[in-house]
């Protein structure tokens, strides 16, 4: 099986953006940096895949800082990932709620509709054992009577 046969559906998916943009957004594929780029070492091992994708876009606009603010359709255009359904904003959507419950961001929005404003911010996770998925001693271990 050659490349072009193993990825030849992301090489068209990746066309098909191309062609609806117009330019290539090399920018989204780089890793993030600075402390920004700690950050997101640190919660890629506690969230699911969503909060994955989405945690390093933020991570990747923040840079040095500890706060970015973008709206959702654009966060949701550099995610660059659809659900089942097809739609783009509702996986970001979705990716951030996992990193709010596992507290590692924090979402502020001010305004409404058109003129809204959306500031992520970054905060220090849990990294408790049950955001890992360690088992603790005493659940795998069991008394004898």
């Amino acid at each position: 099986m050659t490349f072009l046969d193993q990825c030849a559906e992301e090489i068209e998916e990746r066309r098909v953006k191309l062609r609806k943009r117009g330019f290539a957004l090399a920018a989204e594929t780089k890793p993030p940096t600075g402390q920004a780029a700690l950050w997101y070492a640190d919660v890629i091992q506690c969230v699911p895949r969503s909060g994955r994708d989405v945690a390093r876009q933020i991570a990747r606009l923040c840079g040095q800082d500890s706060e970015v603010t973008i709206p959702w359709r654009s966060l949701a255009d550099a995610v660059g990932v659809r659900d089942r359904a097809g739609r783009e904003v509702a996986y970001t959507q979705r990716g951030v709620k996992a990193l709010t419950d596992a507290a590692w961001l924090e979402v502020e929005t001010t305004g409404a509709k058109r003129g809204a404003k959306t500031t992520f911010r970054l905060l220090v996770g849990d990294r408790g054992m049950e955001w890992l998925g360690w088992i603790d001693d005493e659940d795998w271990y069991e008394e004898v009577a």
